[in-house]
């Protein structure tokens, strides 16, 4: 088992300890974390997980296990698609619907087989109607980059869609993916991800897709079924 302790006593904390109890006595999807117990007493705020062999995602994409790349292509599109079901479940499935707020690869744990789970729900909130967010992790995932690039040679920090949008445009797709994966990936599925990561990324809610999109897409299902896909295919070919 793992135990995650509250490190500072205060109002915001608790909240955040309250918030997380619920929202894990509430779901049960193999993409989500499961609760297995809790302390509550007096300044001692604790919760118990299953223990997760292989860390989160951040340790392997810019932590201390980024070195080994363990995280091979197959291995990253399974985490993107799993993770993409857990918030499906939230958005679609869970009554009421849940809004994580705080998806990043700290937060999405990775079991014995490298299955995502995701955790960290201190942020989330639960929603009557069918509001939903989606997140830009996939190109992190791909790309082995934080969400704000820094060029070193100008010392300005881009976000991860301002570097990524001009190399897809340019057709550049290899410089999108991890170097670490020395041209070992599936150019279909790459396609995908970016894909879905611009579309995900757009400023009007509107234009984005629902999480039941995502998945779609990352699995190659979708058939090309949704308009809002069209001018990003189009920039592939």
């Amino acid at each position: 088992i793992a135990v995650k302790r509250l490190k500072v006593w205060s109002n915001k904390a608790d909240g955040e300890f309250a918030v997380e109890l619920e929202i894990l006595g509430r779901v049960q999807h193999k993409n989500l974390i499961g609760l297995r117990g809790y302390c509550a007493e007096g300044q001692e705020q604790l919760i118990v997980y299953d223990y997760m062999p292989n860390f989160n995602l951040f340790a392997h994409l810019h932590g201390p296990q980024s070195a080994e790349c363990l995280l091979d292509w197959s291995r990253r599109m399974n985490i993107a698609i799993g993770c993409a079901e857990g918030v499906v479940y939230l958005h679609h499935q869970a009554t009421p619907r849940i809004i994580h707020r705080d998806i990043k690869p700290s937060s999405v744990l990775l079991d014995s087989n490298f299955e995502a789970l995701i955790g960290g729900f201190g942020f989330a909130k639960l929603i009557p109607d069918s509001k939903t967010q989606v997140t830009t992790n996939v190109k992190e995932l791909a790309s082995g980059r934080k969400p704000i690039v820094k060029v070193s040679s100008t010392l300005k920090q881009y976000s991860i869609v301002d570097w990524a949008l001009p190399l897809v445009c340019e057709k550049n797709f290899t410089e999108l993916v991890d170097p670490r994966l020395n041209g070992n990936y599936v150019v279909e599925e790459l396609n995908r991800v970016i894909i879905v990561g611009l579309i995900c990324a757009q400023n009007l809610p509107e234009k984005r897709p629902t999480m039941v999109d995502v998945v779609e897409l990352l699995k190659g299902e979708s058939k090309g079924r949704s308009s809002k896909v069209g001018l990003f295919t189009l920039l592939l070919k």
